[in-house]
């Protein structure tokens, strides 16, 4: 009965295709793929899972690539991934980790203890800014056979209870590259990829969209969906717009105003994820390089205060976010609630535009020609700030733009620059800003996000090179301090030395906001908990239980035009009544 039906079908569409102007032709295998397509509004920077550093590229490599040991659904801590489990010795010095059985790469080639620990020397011996964190007391690798990797280091130490936000990489295709290729996001070609996770990005248009296929060796569960497919908006209105008529299945990363409207719609459900970032306006002190020009100025604490004092970071949370955020204080997200310092209002830097001026005036940077610009008293330099603030991010624009006139109000002229991700890295690392406007996220374990700040870390992952040997200590005492009650205390105060020297302004704790049609899919897994992401962000399991309402209308296509669907569609009536027909007859010879 199934070959008949195939059959059948495939000569039908085909043959309308044929006849219908401007179709592409599709096989019945193609019509019957479970396809899930979703709207995004930054594109890819890089397919290499050593160089991300946006948000659209975290969620194709989590989809794609496994760590040893993964975040869960609702607390994130560790749960099993490609290991099932980690054992500390009595000294936490060495850990002895063991890996599933029989596990393969997407291209057929086995998975082993061995590829794991030359993905975690690869990020040591390269220096590879953003993993470095996961790797301290000088860890070396042992794997005495395929499923056991034994990780020694020569303190204490925890790193495999964050978990390591490392992605484990096949070694016989990334042995062949060294730390200085993945210094240009293109240097690594990973189209096609080749991958341990549920999906494997296969096409990737920039500008357009990427596509990823289901992994046919995927070590667990098999999603139901066989296809997703990322089309780029390039704005938002037109990705709601899609969202609504059917053409896409999920919305990621809506502006409030959208989210808001949206989510009012019939058959549209919205998602606010929990906190996990926050907005941020990162000052530069200069160091990255001959050609970072940041202003003096800047390294003057107290023209950092005045500034602070001068934002109104609940108008950015009521009139960017209209209340889907919270106003930010310290540099560890409101998410990870147990290490999270939140200050006391009456200790928090006000929100005081005349104090900030007084400041300001106090020190000596006044008006002297009467342009409303202040002038630095020691190069005669105006206090303006090129300030690039990226439109990728939700928010980040509309809270500069509101930044511009509160800085005004006490003599600080700010150039505003609207530049995508990519040129926020471009930015980063040329280091020809004065601030910016961006986000950080971080790991559930604060140590990620406090490594960053620290001074090595300029030239590499941390903002705008900011220099505080106070924190650096602090940084280093909690990274191998075993007490959980001991470790909270030296986080919280390296958070608070941090929010007193301001090296940024933490603005705001923005949610995230998604929005999926519930007539076309169900069964979402969000991490963490309820209010978590339904994308692959922590990790990929919603991908592995979302599956088509029964009986829901596949999402329109752009590549067939309308005259083709109806047709289908009548083609599938004909086609299940003949079948109920057939299997009747068949029940009443039987």
């Amino acid at each position: 009965m199934r070959r008949w039906i195939g059959t059948t079908l495939a000569t039908t569409v085909l043959a309308m295709l044929a006849i219908t102007p401007g179709a592409h032709a599709q096989s019945a295998s193609q019509v019957a793929d479970v396809v899930l397509r979703v709207g995004e509004v930054s594109d890819l920077i890089t397919a290499n899972p050593f160089a991300v550093s946006a948000g659209s590229d975290w969620t194709v490599v989590t989809a794609q690539y496994d760590m040893l040991l993964k975040f869960n659904d609702t607390d994130l801590s560790p749960a099993p991934s490609l290991a099932t489990g980690c054992t500390p010795s009595s000294d936490h010095m060495t850990w002895t980790c063991t890996l599933r059985k029989g596990l393969k790469w997407s291209d057929g080639a086995p998975l082993t203890s061995a590829d794991v620990a030359f993905s975690y020397r690869f990020v040591i011996d390269h220096k590879i800014p953003q993993y470095r964190s996961y790797f301290t007391s000088n860890p070396v690798f042992e794997t005495p056979n395929d499923t056991t990797l034994i990780w020694k280091a020569d303190a204490p130490t925890f790193a495999l209870d964050m978990p390591p936000w490392v992605y484990i990489v096949p070694e016989h295709v990334w042995s062949k590259y060294n730390g200085d290729d993945l210094k240009t996001i293109k240097a690594v070609p990973n189209v096609p990829s080749v991958v341990s996770g549920p999906f494997q990005l296969t096409s990737w248009k920039r500008g357009q969209g990427w596509t990823m296929e289901r992994n046919p060796n995927f070590w667990g569960s098999a999603p139901t969906v066989d296809r997703i497919e990322f089309s780029l908006y390039t704005n938002q209105e037109a990705m709601v717009q899609a969202l609504k008529n059917g053409e896409i299945d999920v919305a990621d990363g809506l502006t409030p105003g959208l989210f808001k409207t949206v989510e009012k719609t019939p058959n549209i459900v919205g998602q606010q994820v929990v906190s996990d970032w926050w907005l941020n306006l990162a000052f530069n002190f200069g160091g990255q390089g001959p050609n970072a020009d940041p202003l003096p100025a800047l390294h003057d604490l107290t023209v950092r205060t005045a500034i602070e004092m001068a934002i109104d970071k609940q108008a950015i949370v009521d009139k960017v976010y209209q209340g889907t955020a919270d106003a930010g204080d310290t540099i560890i997200r409101k998410a990870s609630t147990y290490w999270h310092l939140d200050i006391p209002a009456a200790e928090e830097i006000p929100y005081d535009p005349a104090g900030a001026n007084k400041l300001l005036d106090q020190a000596g940077y006044v008006d002297t020609n009467g342009d409303g610009v202040r002038e630095d008293p020691k190069t005669g330099d105006e206090l303006r700030l090129r300030i690039p603030a990226s439109q990728d991010t939700t928010g980040a624009v509309d809270a500069g733009q509101l930044i511009v006139g509160f800085l005004k109000d006490v003599g600080i002229a700010v150039d505003l620059q609207p530049v995508t991700d990519a040129k926020m890295n471009d930015f980063w690392a040329a280091g020809n800003f004065d601030a910016y406007i961006w986000y950080w996220s971080g790991d559930p374990d604060p140590n990620y996000q406090l490594f960053v700040f620290t001074s090595d870390q300029c030239g590499a992952w941390e903002d705008g090179c900011w220099k505080d040997p106070a924190f650096d200590a602090m940084y280093a005492k909690q990274s191998t301090t075993m007490d959980r009650q001991a470790r909270l205390s030296i986080v919280q105060q390296a958070q608070q030395e941090a929010y007193d020297q301001i090296p940024s302004v933490v603005l705001a704790y923005p949610s995230w906001l998604q929005a999926y049609r519930s007539d076309r899919f169900t069964g979402w897994t969000p991490a963490p908990g309820a209010d978590g992401y339904l994308l692959s962000t922590y990790n990929y399991d919603s991908l592995l239980s979302v599956h088509p309402v029964v009986g829901a209308a596949p999402s329109s296509s752009p590549s067939l035009p309308p005259v083709v669907w109806v047709a289908l569609s009548i083609l599938v009536v004909i086609l299940a009544i003949g079948a109920l027909r057939r299997r009747r007859t068949s029940d009443d010879e039987a």
